[in-house]
């Protein structure tokens, strides 16, 4: 057992004196050419939604359009009363004289009402 630690040591000496100090790296050898392009990869999900982008300049006027129709008409009436025609619907009235009575005023004033289409 002895023997063979002598040995063990006597090894171990005689290589550690093998060994000198080590120098710096040297440096990179050039780069070599490179490989075939990889075969195209399947596509990845969707991704989130950006923010929304300013807003954009506005446009050119339009032509105006052709007038439209009145959806009300004024009418007057003497004796108290006022009449819609028959596509239309009386939304408000109003005396000359004293108060309406539904959609009559007196007799001696003006009615004037406001006829609506329906």
């Amino acid at each position: 057992m002895k023997i063979a630690f002598a040995y063990a040591a006597l090894l171990s000496l005689a290589l550690a004196a093998c060994s000198g100090p080590q120098g710096s790296q040297g440096q990179a050898g050039p780069a070599g050419p490179p490989g075939p392009a990889g075969a195209k990869g399947d596509a990845g999900p969707v991704g989130p939604a950006g923010p929304p982008g300013p807003q954009g300049q506005a446009g050119p006027a339009g032509a105006a359009g052709p007038a439209g129709a009145s959806q009300f008409r004024v009418v007057t009436g003497s004796g108290g009363s006022v009449v819609c025609n028959d596509d239309e619907v009386l939304v408000s009235i109003v005396c000359s004289s004293g108060a309406p009575d539904g959609a009559a005023c007196p007799t001696t004033s003006t009615a004037t009402g406001l006829c609506s289409r329906k």
